[in-house]
């Protein structure tokens, strides 16, 4: 019992195509397709004809070929729609997908869950979650569940504000330059408050229970950027020396330390939220996109159900 992979077919190549033809059949064997198989559905279509039936199991992942539409094609699905389409086509041919519960592969060697590989850095808990055993489980889907509590958009801002006010503090700061070990927690604290701020404009898992949508994320960040600017502006302002330990280095080295802590208050001030307000567009138009996207989904899968719906009367009232 053997596991392979293969990807780029592109079976609008009729070398190609012929190729796929001529694979032998493996009953014992399982086959994973990693995306740009073709660049229509009837290239997927094809490849799962041909090779379903010779694999134990066939999986597939989409690559950028399947979910690209063709701007010459108009009407033709687009984004998710285009994507929930081809999830369709390989259910109906019996083939595993990426919005299937994910295999454990059988075979020899340790015991591996076969998912796709991004998924491992969108959603690694969750993955992790799903390749426990049974029994565990439960155990761990609750602790990760107490998790969302401090995950909600509110509590991750007023940690991550917290964090850095406190630490910009003058008795703080002087103290972190005393002892290393305070140093390296400072440290430690800036990347666990800097994880908990992204959290909730990410949706990495576990999610909130409260999602912000488009507007509500650009708010959020713009929020974040009010105490980088509160210190930004306090350290430019400031006619003397915040911390009086950068007086001697400054003075050894033949630079003003005042003058070079107005010029770090400059950047933290306007080049940090700078930054905080593009990703926070990025963030906002993303969402937005996103919930357009998955709003076009749902009307096409409702305008599909209603003709179907409408067909099935037609023919019965034929009958």
């Amino acid at each position: 019992m053997n596991l392979w992979a293969i990807s780029d077919l592109h079976l609008g190549i009729d070398a190609n195509r012929r190729a796929v033809e001529r694979v032998a059949a493996r009953p014992e064997d399982w086959l994973i397709l990693a995306g740009d198989i073709g660049d229509s559905e009837a290239d997927l279509a094809l490849a799962f004809e041909i090779l379903a039936p010779r694999f134990a199991r066939l999986i597939w992942v989409p690559g950028n070929h399947e979910l690209w539409t063709e701007p010459r094609t108009p009407g033709a699905p687009r984004g998710v729609e285009r994507y929930a389409a081809l999830v369709e086509l390989a259910r109906r041919h019996g083939v595993i997908t990426p919005e299937d519960p994910y295999l454990v592969w059988p075979g020899h060697g340790p015991k591996t869950m076969i998912a796709p590989l991004l998924l491992l850095c969108g959603q690694p808990l969750l993955l992790a979650l799903r390749a426990l055993p049974a029994e565990r489980r439960g155990g761990a889907a609750r602790a990760l569940g107490r998790l969302r509590r401090p995950a909600q958009p509110l509590a991750c801002l007023a940690i991550f504000s917290a964090a850095v006010l406190f630490t910009h503090l003058p008795f703080f700061y002087e103290a972190t330059l005393r002892h290393p070990t305070l140093h390296d927690a400072e440290h430690a604290l800036y990347l666990l408050a800097g994880s908990l701020l992204w959290w909730p404009v990410l949706d990495v898992d576990p999610a909130p229970s409260h999602r912000l949508g488009g507007l509500g994320r650009l708010a959020y960040v713009l929020a974040a950027m009010l105490p980088m600017a509160l210190i930004g502006a306090y350290l430019n302002r400031h006619a003397t020396l915040v911390y009086p330990a950068y007086g001697p280095p400054g003075h050894a080295l033949g630079i003003s330390a005042a003058s070079d802590q107005q010029h770090a208050g400059a950047l933290m001030w306007v080049a940090g939220n700078t930054i905080m307000a593009v990703v926070g567009l990025w963030a906002a138009l993303a969402a937005l996109i996103a919930e357009e996207r998955r709003q076009q989904s749902r009307e096409a899968r409702e305008a599909r159900s209603a003709s179907a719906t409408d067909g099935a009367a037609a023919r019965g009232g034929a009958g």
